[in-house]
């Protein structure tokens, strides 16, 4: 008997620990809602003090986070970034840049805002995410 191969972008998105605990359906809810792009090594995807309109799950590669140019984080597969945009719609809070060629999950604002409303439980993981990079973020400055 011949099973159906499972969903490429379903896997990589249950592996993604602010997805973990979501269901198949809702899984696939979130996967419908986005687009898979690949991005060259080298490859600004926010700049800060820009405007930012795209959430971020970074699935395979690396990046790297600047804040004032000056370098917070690195980000693996599993990591995402933009929310704190998508959230209040201001401007990118930081700088993020492909260190190896990348492969994204990327929502747009309009994406993003139904995933949202459609799992509360996703929601508060968001938020309670952005609040610990803006107090990193403060904290680091001092």
């Amino acid at each position: 008997m011949l099973h159906p191969m499972a969903d490429p972008k379903l896997q990589a998105l249950g592996r993604v620990p602010l997805f973990a605990h979501c269901s198949k359906k809702e899984l696939e809810f979130i996967a419908r809602e986005g687009d898979e792009v690949e991005v060259p090594a080298g490859g600004t995807l926010t700049r800060q003090g820009r405007p930012g309109d795209t959430f971020y799950v970074l699935l395979e590669g690396q990046a790297e986070v600047k804040v004032d140019g000056k370098r917070r984080r690195l980000l693996g597969p599993g990591d995402f970034f933009g929310e704190i945009s998508m959230v209040d719609r201001g401007l990118a809070t930081a700088t993020v840049t492909t260190l190896t060629d990348a492969r994204l999950f990327v929502m747009s604002h309009a994406q993003f805002r139904d995933a949202i409303k459609a799992n509360d439980g996703l929601m508060l993981k968001v938020l309670k995410a952005m609040g610990e990079r803006l107090r990193a973020d403060l904290a680091a400055k001092r």
